[in-house]
């Protein structure tokens, strides 16, 4: 895909819209925004927004009066996200989630969903989104479970690992999935009346194969691990996958389950 000058090459994040937020992102954004309840008239912050899709969600629910921020460190996910059906009512900023460039008690709403885990500093990212919160504000941050808890993915990342392929990229977006350690951070942070939900969510795939390859076309850290595979590599792979998933398989094609741990707590 050609790129004006100096403009971000967004291939990477169109593949994700494509493939990824119907089936998964998608249902966990509105799984969270619903959680949390924004209400007319708020101010809501998305953090680690990637193409923004809990933000286009909850701009329809704080109208009238309210406003909804989004803010990611992909410069490709924010040029993206500005070009989707309601990004109009976002406001869109490319930037690190440790260092906000918003006052302090800002928002009613912060929402982080599956990006905490790969903050360098959580404590830190945690601190600066409690900045920015009036107080009394609500978080809900969310993190995926351990590999176990999501099927699918442990599927791929054991194929990977046999076929002598880093699965770091798999693995990663499970890396912090213990519940209590998350709930401690919050705590940790400064926040209030903390608790800590599980949830799963349901994704349907025409096949194992094709759950395989809409991960290697947009999954964001899935992608890496399996272009090192040769198409005949892939393919293994993805035998192996249907015959882990074999369970998850009817008439409808696969189940791919995700479960994730979801912090709620105030500022």
């Amino acid at each position: 895909m050609s790129t004006s000058i100096g403009a971000p090459d967004t291939t990477a994040a169109q593949a994700f819209e494509t493939f990824m937020v119907p089936t998964i992102f998608g249902p966990w954004s509105r799984l969270v925004v619903d959680q949390i309840a924004p209400k007319p008239g708020e101010a809501l912050l998305d953090v680690a927004c990637g193409t923004g899709t809990a933000a286009r969600y909850a701009a329809g629910l704080v109208a009238p009066g309210g406003s909804v921020a989004a803010i990611d460190i992909d410069p490709a996910m924010v040029a993206h996200g500005r070009t989707l059906q309601g990004a109009g009512a976002v406001d869109w900023r490319v930037g690190d989630a440790q260092s906000l460039p918003w006052g302090d008690a800002t928002f009613d709403v912060v929402l982080c969903i599956q990006g905490y885990q790969f903050f360098p500093d959580r404590l830190e990212a945690l601190g600066e989104m409690r900045r920015v919160m009036k107080p009394g504000g609500r978080l809900a941050v969310t993190v995926f479970c351990a590999l176990p808890y999501c099927p699918g993915h442990e599927a791929i990342a054991r194929a990977l690992e046999k076929h002598k392929v880093d699965a770091a990229g798999i693995q990663r977006p499970y890396s912090f999935g213990d519940p209590v350690a998350l709930g401690d951070t919050v705590q940790a942070a400064g926040f209030t009346e903390v608790a800590v939900i599980r949830r799963s969510v349901e994704a349907r795939f025409p096949s194992p194969e094709d759950f395989v390859e809409r991960l290697a076309a947009g999954g964001p850290s899935a992608r890496r691990a399996l272009e090192q595979l040769s198409p005949d590599e892939l393919r293994q792979v993805e035998a192996e996958v249907r015959e882990r998933l074999s369970v998850y398989i009817d008439d409808h094609g696969v189940r791919i389950i995700t479960t994730a741990n979801i912090a709620i707590a105030r500022r």
